[in-house]
C-alpha cells in the first residue's frame, strides 16, 4: 500500500518561519488570552505597543512548530501553555513591567454572553432615549427594570441592581444593557504567562505587587540591623552606628568617675549649667522654666538623645588609648 504524503502550504511554512524569526529577535515570548477583546481594542493596544511590543495571532499547531524549530530552552514546553484564544506577545520588555503596562490600558467594555459580573451593575433612572416597544417587556423580564413611557422614549423609573457581582449574563441581557449604554467590562489583555530566555514565568510571578515585595524586603531589612545592632555584630552596615553607640557609653561614663577629661570641657560646663538651674530654683522657689506652648513638650527619647548629642566630644582619642 502506497502513503500519500500531502504537501505543506507554502503559506504554513511560511507562516512557520515568520513566529521562529520573532522569537530569534526577542528575548520574551508573552501568551496573552483575547476572546474577550474587541478587534478594536486590540487594534489600538497594537498600535500603542509598536515599536515595544509586535502582538500576533497564529494557529497552535503552527505555533508549536515554530517553538520546535526554533531549539530554545524550555521553548517547546511554553508552547503547552497556550490555552484558548491566545495572542503571542514578543518583547524585550521585562515582563513583570509589560504585565504592569497591559493593567494600565484597560477600559471599559460592554458586557457579552456568558461574561461573569465584575461587581453590581446598576441601571440609573431616567431616559434611556430608547423609542417605545417590544423592549419594555424585554426590559422589565430580563433585567427587572421599572419602565414608563414619558415624551415619546421609555423612562427607567428607580435605580436598579440588574446583576450582582458574580452573576451570570445571559445573551439577552448582554444585549439589553448594550442597548441602555452600559459597559460594565474591564477589557485587557489576560497575560498568563511568559517565557524569557528559557525561563518560564506563570501568571501568579507576572502579576506579583512589586511596591508590596520591595516594602516588606526593606521592613526585614530594618527589623535586621536593629537586631545586629542589639547583639553587637560587626558588618559592614553596623560598623559605624556601633562606634557612634560606644563612644556616647564612654562619654556617660566619664562623665561619672571621679577624673577630669579636656576633652570634655564643653559637656562638664553644660551639665554644671544644668544642675546649678536646679539648685538655683530649688533655693529660691523658683519655678524651671516650661517649653513655650505652641512647641510640643519633647519625649524622653528625644531628651536622651538630645543630651547624648551635648555630652558627645569632638575627640574621644584619651578615652580609648
Amino acid at each position: 500500500m502506497v502513503v500519500q504524503k500531502h504537501a505543506v502550504s507554502p503559506l504554513k511554512l511560511q507562516e512557520v518561519e515568520r513566529i521562529k524569526d520573532l522569537v530569534n529577535k526577542f528575548n520574551v515570548v508573552g501568551l496573552a488570552r483575547i476572546e474577550k477583546v474587541p478587534a478594536k481594542a486590540l487594534h489600538n493596544l497594537r498600535n500603542t505597543l509598536r515599536g515595544d511590543v509586535v502582538i500576533t495571532l497564529s494557529k497552535k499547531k503552527l505555533i508549536r512548530r515554530a517553538f520546535l524549530k526554533a531549539g530554545k530552552k524550555n521553548l517547546e514546553e511554553f508552547s503547552n501553555q497556550i490555552t484558548g484564544i491566545s495572542a503571542l506577545l514578543f518583547t524585550n520588555m521585562n515582563p513583570i513591567k509589560l504585565a504592569q503596562f497591559l493593567e494600565s490600558k484597560a477600559v471599559m467594555g460592554p458586557a457579552k454572553p456568558g461574561d461573569i459580573a465584575p461587581g453590581d451593575i446598576t441601571v440609573k433612572a431616567g431616559d434611556t432615549k430608547i423609542a417605545p416597544g417590544p423592549i419594555i417587556s424585554e426590559l422589565n423580564q430580563n433585567l427587572k427594570v421599572p419602565t414608563l413611557i414619558k415624551n415619546g422614549t421609555i423612562h427607567i423609573r428607580t435605580d436598579t441592581v440588574t446583576h450582582h457581582q458574580g452573576d451570570l449574563i445571559n445573551e439577552k441581557q448582554a444585549q439589553l444593557l448594550g442597548r441602555l449604554g452600559l459597559e460594565p467590562m474591564t477589557i485587557k489583555l489576560d497575560f498568563y504567562s511568559a517565557w524569557e530566555n528559557g525561563e518560564i514565568l506563570a501568571e501568579e510571578i507576572l502579576h506579583m505587587d512589586v511596591e508590596a515585595i520591595l516594602s516588606d524586603v526593606r521592613l526585614a531589612a530594618s527589623q535586621a540591623l536593629n537586631l545586629a545592632l542589639g547583639l553587637g555584630i560587626v558588618t559592614e552596615e553596623t560598623v559605624v552606628p556601633l562606634i557612634q553607640k560606644a563612644a556616647r557609653g564612654a562619654v556617660g561614663l566619664a562623665m561619672e568617675l571621679p577624673m577630669y577629661f579636656p576633652e570634655l570641657l564643653d559637656q562638664y560646663m553644660a551639665k554644671a549649667t544644668r544642675q546649678a538651674t536646679v539648685v538655683n530654683a530649688a533655693a529660691f522657689g523658683l519655678e524651671l522654666a516650661q517649653p513655650a506652648a505652641s512647641e510640643p513638650e519633647p519625649s524622653k527619647k528625644e531628651e536622651k538623645k538630645e543630651e547624648e548629642k551635648d555630652d558627645e566630644p569632638t575627640g574621644l582619642g584619651s578615652l580609648f588609648g
